[in-house]
């Protein structure tokens, strides 16, 4: 009676969770559908002419006016078109992501595999640091830039990602913290230095994290407004410079169809990227936090 008992307790509990396993799919299937339906709406209205917006901003377009894709590069804010645009934030988004990643590498090798006294603790500052919000600082980091004469320029952003900390450290605090020492010693013994030790061996075996970590922050740094329209306001970013478009949209200056088709365009290296390494930033991410 007692197996008997346990059976059907056993069914019951698969019944359950199978119960709350719908309720999540059906809960993230309409929160997908949320996200992407307002994608989907920005992509068939930018094949409309401006007139058939105002008409009608849920209809169908009725021509498919793809002239509106090559006129947004026309657009521009701050006289920097689209291609401006681009250009800039491939700049920010190369630079800042080569060095932060670099740094966060550096600094997380150095506090797993030479520690000191109190080296433990900076892990648990990098999270402190990461829960302060960046709005309280603003004020200190614009006088800086100002007085380092950092404003405005390419240098300022990539210098300020110099800091060594945040999630990739973290991530790569774990992945180094579990790379055998034993590789570096052999290589000390052969003549190596500590320099080498890094780039030649450390480095290499840490590459699938830091490579999901660098296209993480690239993703992160392509999308950045906030730090460019406040320390670079006249390098033109992409979201800088559709957010300035959109402003500019209110004075009916601009035609909405062709601010949907420059968005589109935007969009589409960050989703062939992600698209592409998802399985792989997934993966990689999730094995150096576990780690840690």
């Amino acid at each position: 009676m007692a197996t008997i008992a346990r059976h059907k307790n056993r069914i019951k509990d698969s019944k359950g969770t199978k119960v709350v396993m719908w309720i999540a799919f059906a809960i993230f299937v309409v929160y997908g559908i949320m996200l992407l339906f307002p994608l989907l709406w920005c992509f068939f209205n930018s094949f409309k002419t401006r007139q058939e917006f105002i008409d009608s901003v849920w209809a169908m377009p009725k021509y498919w006016y793809v002239e509106n894709w090559i006129e947004c590069f026309k657009m521009e804010y701050n006289e920097v078109n689209l291609l401006g645009m681009f250009g800039n934030t491939i700049i920010f988004t190369v630079g800042c992501t080569v060095v932060s990643t670099f740094f966060s590498a550096a600094t997380a090798y150095v506090l797993t595999k030479y520690p000191f006294p109190g080296s433990k603790s900076f892990y648990s500052l990098a999270f402190i640091l990461m829960m302060i919000p960046m709005v309280g600082n603003t004020a200190s980091v614009y006088k800086l830039y100002f007085d380092l004469h950092l404003y405005n320029t390419y240098w300022g952003p990539i210098i300020s990602s110099c800091g060594g900390f945040g999630m990739g450290f973290v991530l790569l605090y774990g992945f180094f913290k579990n790379i055998s020492w034993t590789y570096a010693e052999a290589a000390f013994i052969d003549g190596a230095n500590h320099f080498l030790v890094f780039f030649k061996i450390m480095l290499p075996m840490a590459l699938p994290a830091i490579s999901a970590i660098a296209i993480s922050g690239a993703i992160g740094i392509w999308n950045e407004y906030y730090t460019f329209y406040m320390y670079t306001p006249d390098k033109v970013t992409v979201a800088l410079g559709l957010y300035g478009l959109q402003s500019a949209n209110s004075y009916g200056k601009i035609s909405y169809p062709q601010l949907f088709a420059a968005m589109m365009i935007s969009t589409i290296p960050v989703i062939v990227i992600y698209g592409c390494a998802q399985k792989f930033i997934i993966k990689n991410t999730t094995l150096g936090g576990i780690k840690g």
